[in-house]
């Protein structure tokens, strides 16, 4: 004999049965107090949040002659007929399959009647977007002027399809998702009614996977006891649920973060052959990268990590091996597309764009997300006095290969006409602009590394976000080297179109035209990077200290001696 499923044999009976629907169910409870019933309602938000259990118990309230402070009593014939689906004054219509001219014609015939056994007569149109625009306009007249003792709800999870004339017609009451901790409370409360004992995490689980809908959650459990029986653990839920849990994730990240590519793909390989759907590993990793942009961003926001306590110490550490734009730069690879409408984490692309508006912006309200602070800038006296001395030094010897073309020689300076470059950084040198001569100092780029990757954000976001992970880290008169921990960054920025867009950013800001050489280097290596360093190794300055010239300091461009 078939069982009936838990969301329906545990339905919210009574207002105070919803489950984190407080301002909707306590609107409706007065209304019914004070008997100031509207004709037309619109009840919209996600699916399997109560919208349709709200207005049966709004129906039985209205109807109940043994109804105590708006509330149904729930036990009398007319709320068990109307729960039940009995009662012939409580007509449920579904719209996506009654959604015709002629469906909404049969309800105009019979609104003119009075009611049979209630008080009032309820019509609740479930799926109410599905009409067709003849239908809702058909509807207008009615929905506006009804017949006493008649009230219409309308049911949708999508109230942007319906005509602004249909929804100015009703009264608009919001549905939220369930938060976590409201679906793990019913969770429990199920269980211990049905003499469930589940494995510690498993009902976490099942919120977590409901993404906001107390049906699925429900649903869900109602599966994972026909298979595991009634003490299911937490290995057969996420067996049933086909997702492997956020250690997984974090797991999963950790050994990119390390850059271990081997590793992460074995990683993916054996959570699938385990059973886990790869959209749900996804979205796992999606939720972990969220969580970790969350800490990095703020401690004050650790409330909003969607995570146990046990676990934000190991993710703030991880966090720390992050910088803002990478994890962006992450979330956007493993979702790549928009989130659907019943994805867990609607609000992600918006915490995005704060995160990089504030950066856009230079001076964000949070301490950690203000720039990467730019190394310090060595002394032009320097680099000047340098610059006029003979150059005798050979060019460095190539760390890594050369890409693109053959370069240009630098031409030569005019006569009378000092060695150095001629910097337009407000705008774009023309096509024809010079290559660096050899007296220039790498450490002119790394100065001005922040200029540089505003104005490759000026004309490619992405390219910026991979940008950011990099550093100048040695050059010449020709080429400038960028060093990358990671080989995706280096492979995306040695893509010929993604390197002309760094290299014309270059020129933009430094006003001459160098190449864009990538190599790998060590998270170390480029934190630690330091202009003045730079300015040691140039070979004009190595050529001057081998002619017996010596070095007394290094200053900041712009700084006053004492």
């Amino acid at each position: 004999m078939a069982t009936q499923a838990f969301y329906r044999k545990w339905r919210s009976q009574q207002f105070a049965d919803l489950v984190g629907q407080e301002p909707v169910a306590r609107t409706l409870r007065n209304a019914v107090r004070a008997n100031r019933i509207a004709h037309a309602y619109l009840f919209c938000g996600p699916r399997g949040v109560g919208k349709t259990s709200a207005a049966r118990i709004l129906a039985k309230a209205v109807n109940c002659p043994n109804a105590v402070d708006g509330e149904p009593c729930a036990t009398c014939e007319m709320c068990r007929a109307i729960q039940g689906g009995a009662a012939i004054d409580v007509q449920e219509m579904d719209a996506a399959s009654n959604r015709g001219i002629d469906d909404v014609r049969a309800i105009r015939e019979k609104v003119g009647l009075a009611p049979a056994l209630a008080r009032y007569k309820f019509y609740i149109l479930d799926e109410a977007h599905m009409l067709t625009p003849d239908a809702a306009n058909a509807l207008l007249k009615t929905l506006e002027e009804p017949p006493p003792n008649t009230v219409f709800i309308l049911v949708t999870t999508d109230p942007q399809r319906l005509p602004e004339t249909v929804l100015s017609r009703c009264q608009r009451l919001d549905f939220r998702r369930i938060t976590v901790a409201g679906a793990v409370a019913r969770l429990a409360f199920v269980c211990s009614a049905e003499g469930l004992a589940p494995e510690n995490g498993v009902l976490d689980l099942l919120a977590r996977t409901a993404a906001g809908s107390l049906r699925d959650a429900e649903g869900m459990l109602d599966q994972i006891v026909a298979y595991a029986g009634p003490e299911p653990s937490l290995a057969a839920a996420r067996s049933v649920l086909g997702v492997a849990g956020p250690d997984a994730a974090r797991d999963l990240i950790e050994k990119l973060v390390d850059n271990q590519v081997e590793g992460a793909i074995r990683t993916v390989n054996d959570l699938v052959e385990q059973g886990a759907d790869p959209r749900h590993v996804a979205l796992d990793v999606v939720g972990c990268l969220r969580n970790l942009l969350l800490l990095r961003t703020s401690e004050s926001l650790v409330d909003l990590v969607d995570e146990s306590e046990d676990a934000i110490p190991g993710l703030r550490r991880l966090a720390q091996r992050l910088v803002p734009t990478q994890i962006v730069e992450l979330i956007r690879l493993f979702a790549p597309g928009p989130p659907s409408r019943g994805g867990p984490r609607l609000q992600l692309p918006l915490e995005i764009a704060v995160v990089e508006a504030a950066r856009a912006l230079g001076q964000p309200a949070l301490p950690s997300l203000q720039p990467e602070p730019a190394p310090t800038r060595a002394a032009p006296a320097l680099a000047r006095s340098v610059r006029e001395a003979p150059d005798p030094s050979a060019r460095q010897p190539e760390s890594v290969n050369a890409i693109g073309p053959p370069l240009r020689e630098a031409p030569p300076p005019a006569p009378g006409a000092p060695r150095g470059r001629s910097r337009a950084p407000d705008n774009p040198p023309p096509e024809s602009a010079p290559v660096g001569d050899a007296g220039i100092l790498w450490s002119d780029v790394l100065r001005r590394w922040n200029d540089v990757l505003e104005a490759c954000g000026a004309t490619n976001r992405s390219v910026q976000a991979l940008l950011r992970a990099g550093r100048p880290v040695s050059g010449d008169g020709e080429s400038i080297v960028l060093g990358f921990p990671y080989e995706f960054h280096r492979e995306r920025i040695e893509d010929q179109k993604n390197r002309a867009i760094v290299e014309d950013a270059i020129s933009r800001v430094c006003g001459y035209r160098v190449r864009v050489r990538c190599t790998s280097a060590t998270r170390e290596s480029l934190v630690t990077a330091d202009p003045s360093q730079a300015v040691m190794d140039d070979p004009l300055v190595k050529a001057a200290v081998a002619m017996g010239a010596r070095i007394r300091r290094v200053t900041e461009e712009g700084s006053e001696e004492k």
